[in-house]
């Protein structure tokens, strides 16, 4: 007990330097991060400790409350203990789970930003940035709809780096173990750990996010949340394929019309390069679906792949020969996919004026 009073005076002495401390290590962390597939097992970690910290200290506030509620005779001294160092107990429990909520994102946020996963990028840093304040964060973590907001969004990150480094041979399932997961993650787990009944709030909450789990399994694979693990990096077009003794390479992926019509008149083909990052076991058929203004030209079947070290990128690449109606289209686009429908990413050829 010496102990906690002195970390308590400790606590009241510099309560106000603290919310500028985890607001500069929140904003320094997300820098000198290491962020590489041999951080799998830590960030699987840091997810597993935090979904169970985050159960703990749901049950700690209906704990709280209910012996609040009760007479102070009805009391054991333990619980008067408990309840006298609540607001101590409260910071440890708040100071921990954000510090593991802030490494999961601060890990996994850089590899939407790899996969120029713009509207995921935008909603997630928003949703981090609401961590890194602590008065905000105190007042947002006692709401029931944001600690499962926080479950299930942290959960997906986390899943979607880890399925594919961790069973790389099993990613067609990738969206079927990713909605199990999620109903998994939201389930009331808090009620069934202290016996009691479930509140009409849990059950909204988790009613709303089984709505939303479910209509995310049915849009379509470019607008669910991503494989984070596997993304394409510097894809560029060129004027023949790599191999060839023609091979040229569209400098900033931009062509005049002009220049297009004339390379396509002479017969030479416009290949899209699209080298492809993977974690080590991976192996799966890639396909190139090309589109002209947003309209579906050709679907094309690539050899399979097989992941490596992350430095070394498979440079998956087809090649198309024939363009309908380019008087008037204002840019070609690449969507690359696994075999299984899962996007990994896009790339744009602009045709200017």
């Amino acid at each position: 007990m010496k102990l906690l009073s002195h970390i308590k005076s400790l606590y009241s002495k510099y309560s106000r330097l603290l919310p500028w401390a985890s607001l500069i290590w929140g904003i320094g962390s997300s820098f000198w991060l290491t962020r590489d597939y041999d951080k799998a097992n830590r960030l699987g970690f840091f997810t597993l400790a935090f979904f169970l910290l985050i159960i703990i200290m749901s049950t700690w506030y209906s704990y709280i409350t209910k012996i609040s509620l009760q007479s102070h005779n009805k009391l054991t001294k333990i619980h008067i203990n408990i309840h006298k160092q609540k607001d101590l107990l409260e910071f440890v429990g708040l100071t921990a789970t954000q510090y593991f909520i802030q490494y999961i994102f601060m890990f996994c946020l850089p590899f939407l930003y790899f996969k120029q996963e713009w509207i995921w990028l935008f909603f997630l840093s928003f949703f981090v940035g609401m961590t890194l304040w602590d008065p905000f964060w105190v007042r947002l973590f006692k709401i029931q709809i944001f600690r499962l907001f926080l479950r299930l969004i942290s959960s997906c990150m986390a899943f979607g780096f880890l399925y594919a480094v961790l069973f790389p041979k099993y990613i067609d399932y990738y969206y079927v173990w990713f909605t199990v997961v999620c109903f998994f993650v939201i389930f009331p787990w808090n009620s069934f750990v202290i016996n009691r009944k479930i509140k009409i709030q849990e059950i909204a909450a988790s009613f709303i996010l089984t709505i939303i789990i479910a209509i995310h399994s049915f849009i379509p694979s470019e607008y669910q949340f991503p494989v984070i693990s596997i993304w394409v990096e510097n894809s560029n077009y060129s004027i023949e394929k790599p191999s060839s003794n023609s091979y040229e390479l569209i400098k900033g992926n931009i062509k005049t019309r002009k220049e297009f019509l004339k390379t396509i008149n002479a017969g030479k083909q416009i290949c899209a390069i699209s080298p492809i990052i993977a974690p080590t076991g991976f192996y799966s058929r890639i396909y190139h679906e090309w589109y002209v203004d947003d309209i579906l030209i050709d679907r094309i079947t690539l050899p399979n792949i097989s992941g490596s070290d992350i430095k070394e990128k498979h440079n998956t690449y087809s090649c198309k020969k024939y363009f309908l109606n380019m008087k008037q289209a204002k840019k070609i686009t690449t969507k690359i996919y696994l075999k299984n429908g899962i996007y990994v990413g896009k790339q744009f050829l602009i045709i200017s004026d």
